[in-house]
């Protein structure tokens, strides 16, 4: 499936009826950090769903080049370092770019 806001559209409706719930941008974030983590769904914490979604971001902004996997903490959790400036990102370039990546993650990942 190629990217366009209307396979979007589709991957998140159908995602919605898979796990049933009204899925937005951060349940899909939430979905591939549980996927990252390997913990599988089960009851998460706020914080726990919260470090999820940015686990989800890093890897996210990993497959695009400008973050690298670099090792895990002792809690298990995936460390990152920087490779291209993040910062320099607009907020609306950086979500665009989170969501293609993640339309392309989920499109491997989960079909």
């Amino acid at each position: 499936m190629t990217y366009s806001e209307e396979s979007w559209d589709t991957m998140v409706f159908e995602v919605s009826k898979r796990f049933s719930v009204t899925a937005d941008f951060d349940f899909m974030l939430f979905i591939i950090g549980i996927q990252e983590y390997g913990q599988g769904m089960r009851d998460y914490s706020r914080q726990e769903k919260m470090d999820l979604i940015n686990l989800a971001k890093c890897t996210l902004l990993s497959q695009t080049g400008h973050l690298e996997r670099v090792d895990c903490d002792e809690a298990g959790w995936p460390q990152f370092k920087e490779i291209k400036n993040i910062a320099a990102l607009t907020s609306n370039y950086q979500n665009a770019l989170l969501k293609r990546a993640a339309f392309d993650y989920l499109n491997r990942q989960l079909w």
